[in-house]
């Protein structure tokens, strides 16, 4: 599997969105976008991506503080949006995903994207990474997945927001040294605070 395509399932799993797929082509393009502050990584992302394929400018969201680019439509991108979307257009967790999440540069792209760092006292130090989007199910997959394929434990734990309760993955203690030297080097410098840096 190429790097673009290590990426593209990380942020596809973080903030990365897919259009429908194409009727006649089966063709799907991403769209990335970041707020003004993470440009340097946006940007990052875009020289990464753009080895595997083709992709417009990288230019500001208007009325927005988000800078963003997108792909152009292309048959990889068709193939993951059928497997990470539902038929209703749904983000979810395909049943093989553990073939799927195996680099640590999905798992950092993952992370940068929507993970957090809960770091209270110097005794307490874990990540979060939030999976609002998907099931409990989906999440407890993905859970499966870190031991799996990343050594790494966590446990799916319940959160509330603006009183609903969603899912997020909490990685535990003992796996925290494992997770963050696994991540590290791939760390953009505006995210190093997502890993205690």
């Amino acid at each position: 599997m190429e790097e673009h395509t290590k990426i593209i399932i990380g942020s596809i799993l973080g903030d990365g969105s897919l259009s429908p797929v194409s009727t006649t082509q089966r063709t799907s393009r991403i769209d990335i976008s970041q707020h003004n502050s993470k440009l340097p990584y946006l940007k990052w992302l875009y020289v990464k991506l753009s080895v595997g394929m083709r992709l417009s400018s990288v230019y500001p969201k208007r009325g927005y503080n988000l800078h963003r680019f997108c792909s152009k439509s292309n048959k990889e991108l068709g193939y993951f949006r059928e497997l990470f979307y539902s038929k209703n257009g749904k983000k979810i967790i395909p049943t093989v995903i553990n073939s799927i999440l195996r680099d640590p540069i999905s798992l950092a792209v993952w992370y940068m994207d929507d993970g957090n760092l809960d770091k209270r006292t110097k005794y307490h130090f874990n990540a979060t990474i939030a999976t609002y989007c998907f099931s409990f199910i989906e999440c407890q997959r993905l859970s499966d997945v870190l031991k799996e394929n990343f050594k790494v434990r966590s446990s799916v734990n319940k959160t509330k927001m603006r009183g609903k309760t969603y899912p997020r993955l909490y990685i535990w203690s003992e796996s925290m040294d494992r997770f963050i030297s696994i991540i590290r080097p791939i760390i953009h410098p505006v995210f190093k605070y997502k890993i205690g840096e």
